[in-house]
């Protein structure tokens, strides 16, 4: 399920995968770093634009270039 709240998070983690800076599994220290977020609650959001990656796509949250 896609959390509103997390939006931004989103659009974040794709413009980090396009960017090829690390790989996805990798992501959640960026995350930290950039948001400001608890390891656990970033790895939540990792998890959650993984699970919905093609929903995300779908709906135009994120555009998959």
């Amino acid at each position: 399920m896609i959390n509103e709240e997390w939006i931004e998070y989103y659009v974040y983690l794709e413009e980090l995968r396009q960017s090829g800076e690390t790989n996805m599994f990798g992501a959640t220290p960026y995350l930290r770093e950039e948001f400001g977020l608890g390891r656990r609650e970033a790895i939540k959001v990792l998890g959650s634009w993984m699970d919905n990656y093609e929903e995300l796509i779908e709906k135009k949250i994120i555009r998959r270039d």
